[in-house]
């Protein structure tokens, strides 16, 4: 019966030992499942990539962006601020000590200009009104024969500024530019105010302050880059003061649900163009003007090299960027804008004059966004027709094939795998299509379709590493479920030799 007893105790033992053992292998067996989902691989550790992709944010992007956008701190920081500085030395200076004890509005004048630009840099109220600051007489202070101008009207505003801002000397210790003066005069409000004396244009004080002139750079100036929409918009979208100019005034609100208003005014991006960086600012031009409609260029470099390839830069009177893009409401291009749906009734008198066959654009006909289209000039029947839709069927397919890529890499990250590779080959099939998106304007097939079958290839690629990855995580599932089976069988056995077990112990 001792040797019954004990032999019993050390299968009791032997059943513990059993048990835990089967519930520690099962614990081991989800801890290294998880180490296997969660620990980075060589390619992600070699790749570095998997964080910036575009299967990390799940988003896709449609097409060429303004990319680099700064952030909202980042651009806290770089954002100037107004620091204060010491005021000028106002020793001498009658014209500040007796505007300031006159009060009401003459005051104001006199704080405004010491805490100018003009006033921190010792720049006085004789400087550009004339007469004897040294004295406190007002007979001697503002006497004509000592140079007294008073208010200079708005046609000698221009002039008084030009006196100091194209001296090159002076304007040196300051490194402003000296040419102003001379752009003004040949812009179209300098020559409306000079030639034919309408004094209602833009004039330098209306823009820089007459009294509160601000450095450029200022947050608060009127001509900082954020703030120059709004300076512009104060004629500009005026209707009773531009009435006779035969301008639009709604081009702020235009402006405003444009892709660069947008990133300008809401991103504050300063590297969105503003008013001036298309029309000029002392040199200001109007629409019509060769130096605004090739203004593009300056900061599309890569698609003006790209345009210039084209069949339509080398017409004489060919396609412009505006003439697909528009011009304050340009919106963000995509394959839906080639096409009306349904083409619009054409013939060769739209495009050509008739007698000679020299082409003919008429800027009315692209005013309207939903009129930038292909079929605006191609007839549905012609050669040029064919061509647009193959370059369209190109990029439709390259876009689907990633867009494709996203969503099973998004379904492997989803289910735990590690998608590094997949997410360097997706983000080279991205610059493909954004390269075969740009290709469109040389308007050549091949080099768009070259470019869209290379997106589609490592689209292809990126999606076969996923769809790898989704069938892995299937095969593990699958081995989790025959281990835990056995698990859980090795303990039923286990159990019932215990029952056993106990049995002969109590019958015994």
């Amino acid at each position: 019966m001792k040797r019954s007893r004990t032999r019993v105790a050390f299968l009791d033992r032997a059943f513990r030992i059993g048990v835990l053992s089967a519930c520690a292998a099962a614990l081991a067996l989800v801890v290294a499942q998880t180490v296997l989902a969660e620990s980075p691989s060589p390619s992600a550790g070699a790749s570095g990539a998997a964080s910036g992709s575009p299967a990390a944010s799940g988003k896709a992007s449609s097409g060429p962006t303004l990319s680099g956008s700064p952030s909202a701190s980042a651009l806290a920081t770089a954002t100037p601020k107004p620091g204060a500085t010491a005021p000028a030395k106002i020793d001498g200076n009658t014209c500040y000590s007796c505007h300031t004890q006159i009060g009401g509005a003459q005051h104001t004048i006199a704080d405004q200009w010491q805490a100018s630009i003009h006033g921190q840099n010792g720049i006085g109220c004789a400087d550009c009104h004339g007469g004897d600051p040294t004295s406190d007489k007002i007979t001697v202070s503002m006497d004509p024969t000592k140079g007294f101008k008073g208010v200079p009207s708005r046609q000698q505003t221009v002039g008084v500024c030009g006196t100091c801002h194209s001296d090159v000397e002076r304007m040196r210790q300051y490194q402003i530019p000296t040419d102003q003066y001379a752009k003004y005069k040949t812009s179209v409000h300098g020559q409306k105010l000079l030639l034919s004396n309408d004094t209602k244009v833009a004039i330098c004080t209306d823009c820089h302050g007459v009294h509160d002139v601000k450095k450029a750079s200022d947050p608060t100036s009127k001509v900082y880059p954020l703030n120059v929409p709004a300076l512009c918009s104060s004629c500009h979208s005026d209707q009773k003061y531009m009435d006779g100019y035969n301008i639009p005034t709604d081009q702020l609100e235009i402006y405003k649900t444009s892709v660069h208003g947008q990133a300008l005014l809401v991103n504050k991006d300063m590297r969105a163009p503003n008013c001036a960086s298309c029309h000029g600012s002392h040199d200001a031009q109007p629409p019509t003007s060769t130096t605004v409609v090739e203004v593009c260029g300056k900061c599309h470099t890569a698609t003006q090299a790209l345009y210039d390839q084209s069949r339509h830069a080398e017409l004489v009177n060919g396609p412009k960027c505006w003439t697909c893009h528009g011009t304050h409401d340009v919106v963000k291009p995509s394959e839906a804008r080639f096409f009306h749906p349904t083409p619009p009734q054409i013939d060769c008198g739209t495009c050509h004059n008739l007698a000679d066959k020299t082409l003919k654009l008429n800027a009315d006909r692209f005013q309207n966004d939903e009129d930038r289209r292909c079929d605006t000039c191609h007839h549905v029947d012609s050669l040029l027709y064919s061509q647009a839709q193959g370059i369209k069927s190109a990029l439709d397919k390259a876009s689907s094939a990633y867009d494709l890529a996203l969503t099973r890499i998004a379904a492997a990250a989803e289910a735990g795998m590690i998608v590094a590779d997949a997410d360097v080959t997706v983000t080279q099939s991205k610059t493909s299509l954004i390269q075969a998106r740009a290709a469109v304007h040389t308007t050549k097939l091949t080099e768009v379709a070259a470019k869209a079958d290379a997106a589609v290839a490592k689209a292809k690629e990126a999606q076969d590493f996923a769809d790898a990855r989704l069938a892995e995580s299937q095969n593990r599932r699958q081995a989790m479920i025959i281990v835990v089976a056995l698990i859980a069988v090795t303990i039923l056995a286990l159990v019932l030799l215990r029952r056993g077990l106990d049995h002969t112990y109590q019958a015994g």
